[in-house]
C-alpha cells in the first residue's frame, strides 16, 4: 500500500472520528462551529420534502435558516441527505472530498518535493482539521475542483479520457472543471481569462472554450430557476457592510472602507496579474493562485476558512519544505487556528481556562483580524522572496511541463 493511500485512509479515519467522537463528544463539540452546516442541511431537507428552499427563504418562512448557495451545491447536499437524513451525512461527504484531495495532491505534486509534506499537512494539519472539519465547510469541494484543474494542467496536451464512445480532451476537461467550480462557488471566474488564453491555441478555440464554460455554468443553474436569484441579491447586499476577517472589515473599522475604491482595486489587481501572465512573468499555476487570493481577499464577507484556501493555494506554488519554513508553516497553522477557535468560543473561562480572548481578541475585532493573517503573510513572503531570487515556483516547482 503506497503512502498516498495510507494518508488518505488516515485522514479519512481522523475526520470520521471527529464526526463520531463517541465518549469524547462533549470535548469535540466544544470546539465545533456548525452554523454553516445547519444552512447546508435545512435547504437539503426542504428539497427532499418537495419544497423550494429558495422560495421559503425569500418569503421569510425559513426562520433563522438560509439557502444561500448555488443550485449545484444544494443538489450535492440533497444527494447526501437522501442517503442518510442527518447533518452528519454532509460532514461525511466533506470528509470523503478531503480524502480525495489528499489523493489529488499526490497526483498534482507527483514530481515535486512538496508531495509528501503537503499530503501530511493536509491530512493531519490543524488548518484543515479545524477549518474544514470541526467547522464543516463547503470549501473542501472548492479545493477538490481547484486541485483537479491543477492536475489536468499538468497532463500532456495529447491526453484524452475515453468513456464508452465519448472522448474528453485535456482542454475540455479543464474547461468542464472550471465551469463546475464557477457553478459551485464562482471562484474560477477570477482566473477564467488567463486560463482560456493558456488552453486556447487560437481565437476560434478561445471562443469555443468560453462558450463551453458558459454552457456548463448555465446548466448548473437550471434547477430551481429563477428562485435562486435571491441568493445573489442577498450576497450582493452583504458586500455593503464588511464582515468577519476581510481586509474590508479592518478598513471599515478604521473608517477607511469605500466599496467603489475597493472594487477599482480588485479590477486593477486582476489586470496586473493578467498582464504578468501575458508577458510570461508568471505561469498559469501562479496566475490561478494569485487570482484566487485577490478574489477572496476582496470579498467583504471573507472568513478564516476562505483565508485558509488562499494559504493552501500559495503552499502549492512555493517550496515551504526547506530550512525553517516547515516549522513556520506548521507553527503558524496552529496559531491562526487557535486564534479562530478562541475568538469564537466564550466557554473557556467557564471551563477553568484563563480568558484567552484577551490574546486573540473577540471574533471580528481588529486584534483578531490582524492575528489571523500571520500564516498568510508568511507564505506570501515565501512566494515573493523565491520569485525575487529566481527560485522554482509554480509549474517549475510542481514539475509540470505546462503544455498548451
Amino acid at each position: 500500500m503506497n503512502r498516498t493511500v495510507v494518508l488518505m485512509l488516515v485522514g479519512l479515519g481522523l475526520r470520521l472520528f471527529l464526526i463520531f467522537p463517541g465518549p469524547l463528544e462533549s470535548k469535540v463539540e466544544f470546539l465545533t462551529n456548525k452554523a454553516d452546516l445547519r444552512n447546508y442541511y435545512w435547504p437539503a431537507q426542504a428539497a427532499l420534502r418537495g419544497e423550494n428552499p429558495y422560495a421559503l427563504w425569500a418569503s421569510g418562512q425559513s426562520g433563522e435558516y438560509r439557502a444561500d448557495m448555488a443550485p449545484l451545491e444544494l443538489m450535492i447536499y440533497v444527494a447526501a441527505v437522501a442517503v442518510w437524513n442527518d447533518p452528519r451525512a454532509i460532514q461525511i461527504l466533506f470528509a470523503l472530498f478531503d480524502a480525495l484531495n489528499i489523493g489529488l495532491l499526490g497526483l498534482v505534486l507527483r514530481a515535486s518535493p512538496l508531495k509528501l509534506p503537503f499530503q501530511v499537512f493536509y491530512a493531519l494539519g490543524p488548518l484543515t482539521l479545524y477549518n474544514l472539519v470541526l467547522v464543516p465547510e463547503d470549501k473542501t469541494i472548492v479545493l477538490t475542483l481547484t486541485f483537479l484543474i491543477f492536475y489536468l494542467l499538468t497532463l500532456s496536451k495529447d491526453y484524452v479520457l475515453r468513456f464508452t464512445s465519448l472522448r474528453f480532451t485535456r482542454v475540455l476537461l479543464i474547461i468542464l472543471a472550471a465551469g463546475l467550480l464557477a457553478g459551485f462557488k464562482w471562484l474560477s471566474v477570477f482566473y477564467l481569462l488567463p486560463l482560456l488564453l493558456h488552453v486556447s491555441p487560437n481565437v476560434r478555440a478561445f471562443v469555443r472554450n468560453g462558450v463551453i464554460f458558459t454552457a456548463v455554468v448555465l446548466l448548473t443553474h437550471l434547477p430551481w430557476i429563477p428562485s435562486w436569484s435571491y441568493v445573489y441579491a442577498f450576497r450582493s447586499a452583504r458586500t455593503a457592510t464588511p464582515l468577519h476577517i476581510a481586509p474590508a472589515a479592518l478598513l471599515n473599522g478604521a473608517g477607511l472602507f469605500n466599496p467603489t475604491v475597493f472594487m477599482v482595486a480588485l479590477g486593477a489587481a486582476l489586470i496586473g496579474i493578467y498582464a504578468l501572465f501575458w508577458f510570461k512573468r508568471i505561469d498559469i499555476f501562479e496566475t490561478i493562485v494569485l487570482c484566487m487570493a485577490v478574489g477572496i481577499l476582496w470579498t467583504p464577507d471573507m472568513d478564516p476558512v476562505h483565508l485558509s484556501i488562499v494559504v493552501i493555494g500559495f503552499l502549492m506554488v512555493v517550496n515551504w519544505t526547506r530550512g525553517i519554513r516547515p516549522f513556520l508553516v506548521w507553527g503558524l497553522s496552529f496559531w491562526v487556528t487557535a486564534v479562530y477557535a478562541v475568538s469564537t468560543h466564550s466557554g473557556f473561562v467557564r471551563s477553568g481556562w484563563p480568558n484567552l480572548q484577551l490574546v486573540s481578541g473577540e471574533y471580528g475585532s481588529s486584534q483578531m483580524i490582524v492575528l489571523s493573517y500571520a500564516l498568510f503573510v508568511a507564505v506570501f513572503a515565501f512566494y515573493v522572496f523565491d520569485k525575487w531570487r529566481a527560485r522554482a515556483v509554480g509549474g517549475a516547482l510542481i514539475g509540470a511541463e505546462l503544455p498548451r
